[in-house]
């Protein structure tokens, strides 16, 4: 077989693997909560969004699509209610290879839950989205971004690969990636520390003009600025003191770009 004739086979297997069909499913589930409840949401794969809307009911829905996704030895997934409060489990399982080297089953998690509503979530493998809540947020991944819109209460979220943006959060804050840049508004007196760290990006915080903090912010490759007047210890790589007297500790740090603090 001479070199043309190979490569006219290789062609023609590329069009018939993408001409097979691909599987998908959908999962639904709704839920009757009150506001203030709980959504606890963990999976070792896939993607997660979460929404918010007036009515007191949490509704799921989880599309699998790929190759075998029917087969429900590839996903399992386990729905708990108690009280105003719902617990997702799924589980990725039996994953085999595909011809571009590819996972052949994906996951992706659509979530609305009241606006008055608490969330913790946690995946192993893909970006989180959280749009504007009045409820504490926990967001944990091992393998993607976080994006979060305006918070009315304490956010805790992790990332080992990946950038964090939110938009707007008035209570604390606790941000963590180690592959990324970090960007936050906090937008009214946090009443406790927050802490903003990063082992590979910038992190950019963007504070109330009025916040009585307490700073911390050090760079090891890049520089610090700040547009408040900061009362302490002023240099190129980092900046410790007070801005309008000294609250509660607000610690940026980075080990791989610049830290900048400015006014929302």
């Amino acid at each position: 077989m001479n070199y043309t004739m190979k490569l006219a086979g290789l062609a023609t297997l590329a069009l018939t693997l993408f001409a097979n069909p691909v599987d998908a499913k959908t999962i639904e589930k709704s839920f009757d909560v009150s506001q203030g409840g709980k959504l606890k949401l963990e999976t070792n794969a896939g993607s997660i969004r979460v929404d918010s809307h007036g009515d007191n009911v949490v509704k799921v829905v989880i599309e699998v699509d790929g190759d075998d996704s029917d087969d429900e030895d590839n996903f399992k997934v386990k729905f708990d209610a108690s009280g105003s409060d719902v617990t997702v489990t799924g589980e990725r399982k039996n994953q085999k290879r595909g011809f571009w080297g590819n996972n052949n089953v994906r996951v992706h998690y659509r979530v609305t839950v009241p606006m008055n509503y608490n969330i913790d979530v946690e995946t192993a493998g893909g970006s989180i989205k959280v749009k504007d809540l009045n409820g504490n947020v926990n967001a944990h991944t091992s393998g993607g971004s976080i994006a979060l819109g305006q918070i009315d209460g304490l956010v805790d979220v992790h990332t080992s690969g990946g950038s964090i943006n939110v938009d707007k959060v008035t209570g604390t804050i606790k941000a963590h990636t180690s592959g990324g840049s970090i960007s936050a508004r906090i937008s009214k007196q946090p009443t406790g520390d927050s802490k903003l760290t990063t082992s590979g990006g910038s992190i950019t915080a963007y504070l109330v003009e009025n916040i009585a903090v307490d700073l911390t912010a050090r760079t090891s490759g890049g520089r610090v600025r700040s547009e408040f007047d900061v009362n302490g210890d002023i240099d190129k790589k980092s900046i410790v003191g007070s801005i309008n007297g000294g609250g509660p500790k607000l610690v940026l740090k980075t080990s791989g770009g610049s830290v900048q603090v400015n006014k929302l």
